[in-house]
């Protein structure tokens, strides 16, 4: 049995994604430390004879049930999402499996030895969308202009558990919690999280939204029935702003103390997923202002130029 896989997925529009990804962690790691698996939700023959010539097992997932296949039939990409449950049975033969979604990179390994470390105590190892990066910590509609305190919560777990028609007591459990991120998360192979959060999505997909089936029965798991979870630093799954360091081309938190990324997840950033021309604003450790894809590659690519010219002042 190997130790360590990386497990990541994506349909044939991902794909050059996939590629910095995997080019990402082969310049982070140390060699041989890991294999890679790929789930494939819609990749050409070009693209699998890519994988093959690098030793990375593809696998076409089947969907487990009835309404799995209804939902990614209408769109196949979905595959991907629904898979995820089932990540201990579709790649067997390794201790520890890290999921990364097709729209990350590895900046630093030790991200990934965390999120390893934290999976082999037998929790769940995952980054909460939640802290010092959220201007708000829950979303809330007030009723009625807020006499008498009456409120609604439109967090994403409680709008989640609410389309899914979960019992109000399950909508209660999840309305206030802070949600895990399912593109990031270790789990081992035979920690007992996977079946418990097969059978959560198989629930949800009666009525739910399959896109985010994942998460919900991976918060369901932690939340509803108290699996046991360990929750990772921001800079495992960093989705948020950054900072940039323009000497050691790398991307930092944007607050103090500024700490490299690990894990840079690219789910909010829609257009540079799409555009390699797309650029971001990003403020310098040197009080400057750069203009950079996030994408692993483009980024340094972006920064090294930059350096060779004046950068643009920040206003004073």
């Amino acid at each position: 049995m190997s130790d360590l896989a990386i497990i990541t997925g994506s349909d044939a529009g991902y794909f050059p994604l996939v590629q910095e990804l995997i080019a990402s962690v082969e310049h982070a790691a140390p060699s041989g430390i890991c294999t890679f698996g790929m789930l494939d939700a819609g990749l050409t023959d070009d693209q699998r004879a890519w994988f093959a010539a690098r030793n990375i097992q593809v696998v076409r997932p089947t969907p487990p049930t009835r309404r799995a296949t209804e939902a990614s039939a209408k769109r196949p990409a979905l595959a991907v999402n629904l898979a995820k449950p089932w990540l201990d049975v579709l790649f067997p033969g390794h201790t520890t499996l890290v999921w990364l979604d097709a729209d990350t990179w590895v900046q630093r390994w030790r991200a990934v030895e965390l999120l390893a470390g934290a999976a082999n105590t037998g929790a769940m190892a995952v980054v909460a969308d939640s802290g010092r990066y959220w201007n708000k910590l829950l979303d809330v509609r007030w009723l009625a202009a807020g006499i008498g305190g009456f409120a609604q919560i439109r967090g994403f777990l409680a709008k989640s558990a609410w389309h899914a028609r979960l019992s109000p007591a399950l909508c209660r459990k999840l309305g206030d919690r802070a949600s895990p991120n399912a593109g990031v998360f270790a789990l081992r192979h035979d920690a007992s999280h996977w079946q418990r959060m097969r059978e959560w999505q198989e629930r949800v997909l009666r009525h739910g939204k399959p896109f985010t089936s994942d998460q919900l029965a991976m918060a369901l798991t932690i939340h509803a029935d108290g699996y046991p979870v360990e929750l990772l630093s921001t800079a495992c799954n960093y989705s948020t702003q950054p900072r940039v360091d323009p000497v050691n081309v790398a991307l930092l938190e944007y607050y103090y103390p500024y700490d490299p990324v690990g894990i840079v997840h690219l789910s909010a950033q829609k257009a540079m997923r799409i555009d390699p021309s797309a650029k971001a604003r990003l403020l310098g450790t040197d009080g400057q202002v750069y203009h950079a894809n996030l994408r692993y590659g483009l980024f340094h690519r972006a920064i090294r130029e930059a350096a060779q010219r004046a950068p643009e002042a920040l206003p004073a």
